[in-house]
């Protein structure tokens, strides 16, 4: 999705004023934060699809916001913006920002995976491909993270079976998978760090081996070895959780009392002791 200011190169644009009340509404209640917004691929457009909210126009230029599809898309206005009666999809927004102070990811953060036919579209709501989409989630994860609250132990997927949409859900498995992976030289990199073995088990199955950022994802700096853990599905969605650590002075897993008993705690956990 773009966002452009109303300007003279923008007669149909917003008033900056109106974004930076909707950015109000979302630090007071992210919740209930949700706009209206133009969506050129409507046809294709799903609830819960992800979207990227990103400033075209003039520089400074970045995505501003994440969030999703709840509703739509349908045709329609919006008094936001001078577009008239267009195909809108209803976004609730899990991280924005005032695009005026500064930005999610800002161009150069984003110009080596988004292609510049994406970047420079004017158009509001091109479709992204799934591999940039994969690229985007993993740089925008400590946002994304950050504003979604604690999973309780009792939240998952309930949709019902359908097997009709059957591809379209395997697909999403398999997206989800590699996004838990990590970006690939991340990975590969400590995989190569950690001799392709699990950090805390020693776990030697390439396949389930996941590379977990130690500080959350900020930028392509934070993708270094020494921000990493090669661990096993289970244990970063543990890590993840907030339900294990690691001391990286001695190198020991700590783990939450509630693990206490569990048989995903094991009795002496040696792992893998990273390469000098």
């Amino acid at each position: 999705m773009t966002f452009k200011p109303l300007g003279p190169g923008a007669p149909k644009g917003w008033l900056i004023e109106r974004l930076q009340d909707l950015v109000e509404r979302f630090d007071a209640d992210s919740s209930g934060a949700t706009e209206w917004w133009r969506i050129a691929s409507h046809a294709s457009a799903r609830v819960d699809n992800r979207i990227y909210l990103f400033k075209q126009g003039f520089d400074p230029r970045g995505i501003f916001g994440v969030g999703t599809i709840v509703q739509g898309p349908e045709y329609r206005d919006n008094s936001s913006d001078h577009e008239g009666m267009q195909h809108r999809a209803l976004i609730r927004f899990t991280a924005l920002v005032d695009p005026t102070k500064g930005f999610l990811l800002a161009v150069p953060e984003i110009a080596d995976i988004v292609p510049p036919s994406v970047i420079n579209a004017q158009a509001s709501g091109n479709k992204v491909a799934d591999d940039v989409a994969e690229q985007l989630d993993r740089r925008l994860a400590a946002w994304i993270a950050e504003a979604s609250p604690p999973l309780g132990v009792d939240q998952a997927d309930d949709e019902a079976f359908d097997p009709d949409s059957i591809e379209e859900v395997r697909r999403r498995a398999l997206r989800a998978i590699r996004v838990r992976r990590g970006q690939p030289a991340f990975r590969a990199a400590l995989l190569q760090t950690y001799a392709g073995r699990c950090a805390i088990t020693g776990c030697a199955v390439p396949d389930v081996l996941e590379a977990a950022h130690i500080v959350p994802y900020q930028g392509l700096l934070t993708n270094h070895v020494t921000n990493g853990l090669l661990l096993r599905a289970d244990l970063h969605t543990l890590f993840d959780c907030g339900l294990i650590a690691v001391r990286l002075d001695t190198r020991r897993v700590v783990t939450s009392p509630s693990l206490e008993g569990s048989s995903l705690c094991e009795a002496g956990w040696q792992g893998a002791a990273p390469s000098e």
